[in-house]
């Protein structure tokens, strides 16, 4: 790999790809994880991860919990380690690292193991050492994705989890065939268009470039389902172009946060369908108006067509599933505008980091 053929926007377009070849493939992905939970009398279900695969369990966990029909919990690894369990069989611990190293997962599924519960270790890549702390493996069937922020990854690791619960829920009655086809009908609906997202987005990016270029200080709000796609796109553009990005759920940046928007402050709403949609954009307009900062609205509300810096597609905005989406423009977001500041997020800031800070196991 001494030449760099590959790049983090054909990772997002390649997401589509990556989620119909999981669903042709399910049985054979998901057999030996599938037969492991009939084996326990499982009723309880944490998913554990660090960054992307914390934000991939939140995003998953509602349908998981839906469909099963059992409390689903996401969690992040340090938090699960040091938490006081009593011992118990019929919990589920997944174990969530894209690499497969991560320490402080690993250290989770050993906490798990020693209290008793079920392990499954959830990871993209065969042979790594989290595979050897959990009773089970879980491929996550993306194929490479080689760049460090990952984009492939999020959207495969929600699909597989989610493939992973129908499965069960199927199998074990919770859930009838007709239900089944319907949701894994409504994510291959919207996963399909994550090509026509990523086109769009580039345009919309193109059409706002020299006003996004001056930003130095970057805020994101989202809020029901879409707060896993803030989470997740606050981190990929924090991580590509490596200057303040902070992202918020839309009433917990009311409880303080305000108070810090200047003229200079770039702000991104997520604005999937639902209760809070007016409410947040009420904020906007209060911004607009009182702090003269810019602003920009990802939607599927075509009144907002007239304002550039809004970028308007005709998101599926699917109840359980609208994170695979809204997440598309702040990949995109991250790649183009790292590029145009003469950053190459494809690679590491620090290759050696990992080591250094013993976060992953080797």
């Amino acid at each position: 790999m001494n030449k760099q053929t590959w790049d983090m926007y054909d990772y997002i377009v390649e997401s589509k790809d990556a989620v119909r070849r999981m669903v042709d493939h399910k049985d054979e992905i998901l057999k030996e994880a599938t037969e492991y939970f009939f084996s326990k009398q499982i009723n309880r279900i944490y998913l554990v991860g660090s960054g992307t695969s914390y934000h991939a369990g939140l995003a998953s966990r509602s349908i998981m919990e839906k469909v099963l029909g059992i409390s689903v919990i996401a969690q992040y690894p340090m938090d699960f380690k040091d938490q006081k369990f009593l011992p118990d069989s019929n919990t589920l611990v997944i174990g969530i690292s894209h690499a497969g190293r991560s320490t402080s997962t690993i250290l989770a599924l050993d906490k798990a193991k020693e209290k008793g519960y079920a392990t499954i270790a959830a990871s993209a890549e065969k042979h790594t050492p989290i595979i050897d702390h959990a009773e089970r493996f879980l491929e996550i069937s993306v194929g490479p994705e080689y760049a460090a922020p990952k984009t492939k990854g999020y959207i495969g690791t929600v699909a597989t989890l989610v493939l992973l619960a129908l499965n069960i829920g199927l199998k074990s009655k919770k859930i009838t065939a007709l239900e089944y086809e319907s949701h894994v009908s409504d994510l291959l609906d919207t996963t399909d268009h994550i090509p026509d997202i990523a086109r769009k987005s580039v345009d919309w990016y193109n059409d706002n470039k020299e006003e996004l270029l001056t930003s130095r200080r970057i805020i994101m709000v989202g809020y029901e389902q879409c707060k896993s796609a803030l989470m997740e796109g606050t981190l990929k553009v924090l991580e590509a172009v490596r200057y303040s990005v902070t992202g918020y759920e839309l009433e917990e940046f009311m409880h303080g946060v305000y108070h810090s928007i200047d003229q200079d402050t770039f702000m991104f709403y997520l604005g999937s369908e639902g209760q809070y949609y007016n409410r947040m954009m009420n904020m906007r307009n209060y911004f607009e108006k009182e702090r003269g900062n810019k602003n920009f609205v990802i939607t599927s509300d075509k009144g907002l067509e007239k304002d550039p810096h809004n970028l308007i597609f005709d998101f599926k905005n699917h109840p359980y599933f609208a994170s695979l989406e809204y997440v598309v423009p702040l990949q995109v977001l991250a790649r183009k505008l790292s590029s145009d500041l003469g950053i190459d997020c494809n690679l590491s800031s620090d290759p050696g980091f990992h080591k250094k800070m013993g976060s992953y196991t080797y």
